[in-house]
């Protein structure tokens, strides 16, 4: 397992280098990584996104996203606001079948207009059990972080993560819950 995940972090490198990647997103928590690539699919605003979260005692997640990204209000708004939607594959430590789910859901990313190198950014998915897969009966992920551009094109930032989901014969179960430390990179 230790290989497969190695292999799909280069994966999912190599993909952000060739593709030109407008944003590579890469946050560390106490026993939890994550990586996400997304890039412009076409000049109105669909984006497509790949992404692997990794927690050492709980789960491995991949996710394959696609969703809508634009100004919410007037063009040039400090708020950038998505929407869409994620096919998730989840790999649960233990004695948890793998599974499959579907989750919509919409994430923002404001930056100060008064000091523009502060950010704020929220995301939240949701899949209900109707489009919950072999073993998922119920896959949520929300988080919040706090940034702050060190370049044009670079911002640092702290922020938290919660990621629960359930299974067949488990009930709920919280697969990540951390604070992190992360980096984005636009280019």
């Amino acid at each position: 397992m230790r290989y497969c995940r190695a292999g799909l972090f280069v994966v999912l490198s190599t993909l952000a280098l060739a593709a030109h990647a407008n944003d590579l997103d890469v946050n560390l928590g106490g026993n939890a990584a994550a990586i996400e690539y997304s890039t412009n699919l076409t000049n109105t605003g669909l984006e497509g996104s790949l992404g692997y979260v990794h927690h050492t005692d709980k789960v491995d997640i991949g996710s394959v996203g696609l969703g809508l990204v634009g100004n919410a209000s007037p063009v040039g708004s400090p708020l950038l606001f998505g929407v869409g939607g994620k096919l998730l594959f989840l790999s649960p430590k233990g004695n948890v079948d793998n599974g499959t789910a579907v989750a919509l859901g919409a994430h923002f990313h404001y930056v100060w207009p008064s000091y523009n190198r502060f950010a704020i950014g929220g995301e939240i998915y949701y899949a209900p059990n109707i489009v919950s897969f072999n073993n998922a009966d119920r896959y949520l992920e929300f988080g919040v972080r706090a940034g702050y551009s060190v370049l044009r094109n670079a911002e640092v930032y702290v922020g938290y993560r919660h990621i629960s989901g359930a299974f067949t014969g488990t009930g709920n179960v919280t697969l990540d819950n951390t604070f992190m430390a992360g980096l984005s990179l636009n280019f």
